[in-house]
């Protein structure tokens, strides 16, 4: 038995030497021309394939805008508290905040708090998306510092896009601010105004 154990690894270790005696293995030629050529089909297809992961984080930072401004206009309808998204340009980050009235010696106050009541309250953008920028409710298009979008206890959102970039790719969040309903476009679009709304 160990005799056939001996002879198989005889036969296999001649199948591996290329049926000559006289060599081994490999040469040094032989391997840096296959190195060569593993390292010219990774150069074409790692750029391929690393705009696709791009395009993926793009179309998932999309896809949690879209997410939590409707979780936030949910909250403030039902609990009847308005709520803020704040957009922070520079960072890349967009977090939700609840109102909070505070009286004090008969004079109301306004201000507002992280809202924790919501599953997700605060995202960050992944390293190559941002924020390019963010129409607000005053009908701005603020291009740095924070954009805050505004959401009443009825549902409505003041404040009506948000256009994100990467590289090349940029997607719009129209936000329809009577329905609250958020729409998505390819590319980077802006707000027409047509006869019928004076523009």
């Amino acid at each position: 038995m160990v005799k056939t154990a001996a002879k198989e690894s005889m036969r296999i270790l001649k199948a591996g030497t290329w049926n000559n005696p006289g060599q081994e293995g490999f040469t040094l030629l032989e391997l840096i021309v296959t190195l060569l050529l593993i390292a010219v089909i990774l150069g074409f297809t790692l750029p391929k394939i690393g705009n696709v992961l791009y395009s993926t984080d793009l179309k998932k930072s999309v896809r949690q805008l879209r997410a939590l401004l409707t979780a936030a206009r949910s909250m403030a309808t039902t609990e009847g508290i308005p709520r803020r998204i704040v957009c922070d340009l520079s960072k890349g980050e967009i977090r939700v905040e609840r109102e909070v009235r505070l009286k004090e010696e008969g004079i109301e106050t306004v201000r507002y708090e992280a809202d924790s009541s919501i599953l997700i309250h605060h995202y960050t953008l992944p390293p190559h998306v941002e924020i390019e920028d963010v129409i607000t409710e005053t009908g701005e298009k603020q291009t740095e510092g924070k954009a805050n979008l505004r959401i009443g206890i009825n549902g409505m959102i003041f404040g009506n896009r948000i256009h994100l970039l990467q590289n090349e790719e940029q997607y719009t969040l129209v936000i329809n601010p009577l329905t609250g309903r958020v729409t998505v476009e390819e590319g980077y679009t802006e707000e027409i105004l047509n006869a019928e709304n004076g523009g």
